[in-house]
């Protein structure tokens, strides 16, 4: 039996923890930073009752983005020139990792999630789902290289968009 690196799923959790809490403290610029420049932010949207779309550039994503695509978004939300997020919610992200590993000088973790969240005009909600993320070590910590958002709830009845998944 191969045991799991402790010091490794500690060091990811508490990134992961750190990511949760500049989402839902809006701090969206630091929230950027976690990325590294090549990153790709991509939420699978679903192909059927059991499975995930697997090819971005042929099927539908809910998100697929990369740097450039999420800085676009943080300005669109900041400048309130995103309609459909005004007024912007309260967050709350529960996230807990479920597994990190290194592999091919990558870490590779998986991390359950909820995200409360709360609109004064629409009311109350709640998202679970699953990340998959490969992430760098670099000099300035770890950088996110690829998050994939996984939403188990195929019924999209508010906004989705970075801060709410």
């Amino acid at each position: 039996m191969v045991r799991p690196d402790v010091s490794l799923y500690q060091r990811v959790s508490e990134f992961l923890g750190h990511e949760a809490a500049l989402i839902d403290d809006r701090d969206w610029h630091e929230w950027l930073a976690l990325f590294s420049r090549d990153a790709q932010f991509w939420v699978p949207a679903w192909l059927d009752d059991h499975k995930f779309t697997s090819d971005p550039a042929r099927q539908t994503s809910l998100i697929y983005a990369d740097m450039h695509d999420l800085e676009a978004r943080v300005f669109r939300v900041e400048s309130e020139d995103s309609y459909a997020s005004m007024p912007l919610p309260q967050t709350s992200h529960l996230v807990t990792c479920t597994g990190a590993s290194e592999e091919r000088g990558l870490i590779k973790a998986r991390a359950n999630w909820l995200v409360h969240f709360f609109w004064r005009t629409k009311g109350a909600f709640v998202r679970a789902g699953r990340y998959e993320y490969e992430l760098r070590d670099t000099e300035d910590g770890l950088r996110i290289k690829l998050k994939k958002v996984f939403v188990h709830d195929d019924r999209v009845i508010s906004p989705v968009d970075f801060y709410n998944i």
